[in-house]
């Protein structure tokens, strides 16, 4: 699929990233976020104890990165809201599960 180019001078690299997120309607910072998300998510469940431990880290994490983006402008608040909320789950669901094994 072709894209229109650049008009006007881009000049770092945050013009550049803009680009290309205006380019395909807002969803390329997301996508990113979100493929990291499950790499992470995926990878920690094989190695962690359990499920509740890699969901909050996977969370924080990503929930890290998308305030980053948003500070520079390349994702909406409801995304980087997203992955507070869900930080927040992953962390009252870590607690519920470590009082229940007594940690």
């Amino acid at each position: 699929m072709a894209y229109t180019p650049p008009e006007g001078n881009i000049t770092s690299s945050v013009d550049f990233f803009n680009w290309i997120n205006l380019s395909i309607s807002n969803w390329f910072f997301p996508g990113i976020v979100l493929a990291v998300y499950f790499i992470i998510l995926i990878k920690l469940m094989g190695s962690v104890r359990s499920s509740a431990e890699s969901f909050a880290s996977a969370s924080f994490i990503c929930m890290i990165l998308s305030i980053l983006l948003r500070v520079a402008d390349m994702v909406n608040n409801a995304f980087m809201v997203i992955f507070i909320i869900l930080t927040s789950v992953g962390v009252v669901w870590m607690h519920f599960e470590n009082s229940r094994h007594g940690y």
